[in-house]
């Protein structure tokens, strides 16, 4: 202990960690706190995630009704339609 409050007088900035580190580490409160800072970060930054994600999809699926109705209007068949964008003719013909 003696070395440790030697170098802490030589160095401020390792006191002050120290005091930090005591600080942090003595009070539940605070590290609860802190865990929970964390999680709620975590959980934000996986909601952003999932909402690119669902963006993404969304947007391929709009796109490819767009591309449906463009095969629609040159009188491209259904059955071809279906083939070439495998998507069931049922959906097809709901996009007429």
């Amino acid at each position: 202990k003696g070395m440790i409050k030697m170098a802490e007088e030589k160095n401020p900035t390792l006191k002050k960690a120290r005091g930090e580190m005591e600080y942090l580490t003595g009070d539940e409160a605070v590290k609860r706190l802190a865990f929970l800072r964390e999680k709620w970060e975590m959980d934000r930054v996986s909601d952003i995630n999932h909402a690119k994600r669902e963006g993404k999809a969304e947007g391929k699926i709009e796109n490819q009704r767009q591309i449906v109705k463009e095969m629609l209007k040159r009188k491209m068949s259904i059955e071809l339609i279906s083939e070439i964008t495998k998507l069931p003719k049922e959906e097809i013909e709901k996009l007429k």
